[in-house]
């Protein structure tokens, strides 16, 4: 009996599934456990189906050429490093984007638990970042409070560096960049409120997922990444929009979460970098910020480098390498010492990759926004907006916090399973 009942939780696709749960509770907490479970992931994917892996790959699939995007992609990159003059740095950075072939390969097509259980996963997902974001405050408190004469006093300040606050952007975040938990927030943000909306769940559950998606947005404002900022308005207007037009019953709250978002914008610029950001808009002061920032000089400098290397790219081990002799040609010392990368993702493919892997990381996202309106998938249109922006000021494929989470989710979320995945509910 115990071996027919491995067999058929085998063929459901059981361990994968346990597997998939382990790593959306990972992913926000402790990104660098995802690897061995990468590994558990695929072997028990392997296990369920080794006897039928004719069957799955010769699946008439509408997503298949999404899969072949991403393997066109990943193989270009494992083909940079043969011109690339840093090997080992070349093969290091292939190893570290394994998660764009493994995902997709096992996503592609999952067991059918992972297919009727997405929802679940998502939701898991979203309350693990939760998890992670508070103990993010936690300890900003606990950084804060301090016992002196007896009493106890509270400064979110350290004593020897008065404009660094505990709890705003990378000295509230405490293991990883800043940039990337804004990702997994917004994301959850939108998870949640899909959750809200799912009238098959009782209303008080769907109250604590509106008291969830409420706290992670408000966290986007401590964890101040200009980027996140960004994503979140230009998410949270779209999503708004689709409400307003599409649900009737939604319309007076969507436009009243607009209008206090206005109203808030005074508070909102309190936070230094929210202040930055938006300055760097006016005529008056955005020329001068916009000169001064780093990111730019970046830029230019990765623009001088793929004029010069247009058709393949500099390898993908020699990208690091060559923006630093950039950086001495131009005397910019601070750059030169911090070995900055590109700071933006479609920059970085191109001095890796030329224009010929720049192709494959387009379609890429063709093949995403084609089945995200051919589908009316919502959160998948949502995720490609999202990370499109930070794609424009990160390089969110050179550490594993980003590469695993564009990977994932750009599979997990072409499986619908109830309202979290509708563009349009009427």
């Amino acid at each position: 009996m115990l071996k027919e009942e491995i067999i058929l939780q085998r063929s459901r696709g059981d361990f994968s599934y346990l597997a998939a749960i382990l790593i959306m509770v990972v992913l926000p907490i402790h990104y660098k456990y995802i690897p061995p479970l990468m590994i558990l992931l695929c072997l028990t994917w392997i296990s369920e189906n080794y006897f039928k892996f004719g069957e799955i790959f010769r699946y008439d699939s509408k997503y298949r050429n999404l899969l072949i995007s991403f393997m066109l992609f990943f193989l270009w990159q494992v083909i940079s490093v043969l011109y690339s003059s840093d090997f080992y740095m070349g093969w290091s950075n292939v190893f570290g984007r394994l998660s764009l072939l493994i995902f997709p390969l096992i996503l592609f097509n999952p067991g059918a638990r992972i297919k009727s259980n997405t929802l679940n996963l998502l939701r898991v997902f979203a309350i693990s970042t939760l998890v992670y974001v508070i103990s993010c405050f936690v300890y900003a408190l606990y950084r804060s409070l301090y016992f002196s004469n007896g009493g106890l006093f509270f400064n979110p300040h350290p004593t020897d560096a008065y404009w660094i606050n505990y709890f705003f952007g990378p000295d509230l975040v405490y293991s990883i960049h800043p940039s990337y938990l804004a990702m997994y927030v917004l994301i959850s943000v939108f998870i949640s409120l899909e959750s809200w909306y799912d009238k098959s769940m009782k209303k008080r559950f769907r109250i604590w997922w509106l008291i969830i998606g409420s706290l992670l947005f408000i966290s986007i404002y401590f964890i101040s990444s200009r980027a996140g900022i960004l994503a979140a308005i230009a998410t949270i207007s779209f999503y708004a929009i689709n409400k307003i037009i599409n649900r009737k019953k939604s319309r007076i709250i969507w436009m009243s979460i607009i209008i206090i978002l206005v109203l808030s914008l005074p508070l909102i610029r309190n936070n230094d970098r929210v202040n930055l950001l938006l300055q760097g808009f006016s005529k008056e002061q955005g020329y001068e910020l916009r000169r001064q920032d780093e990111r730019l000089i970046v830029w230019k400098s990765a623009m001088q480098i793929i004029k010069n290397h247009p058709i393949i790219g500099v390898g993908i081990g020699d990208v690091r390498t060559e923006l630093v002799k950039e950086y001495i040609r131009i005397g910019e010392d601070k750059l030169e010492k911090e070995r900055l990368n590109a700071h933006n993702q479609f920059l970085e493919v191109l001095l890796e990759d030329g224009l010929v892997g720049f192709s494959f990381f387009l379609l890429v996202f063709g093949s995403l926004i084609f089945i995200a309106i051919n589908e009316k998938n919502l959160m998948l249109g949502l995720f490609i907006i999202m990370i499109i922006i930070f794609f424009m000021f990160e390089t969110v494929l050179y550490r594993l916090a980003g590469v695993s989470f564009f990977s994932l989710f750009s599979f997990l979320l072409l499986h619908k399973n109830g309202p979290a995945h509708e563009l349009v509910q009427k």
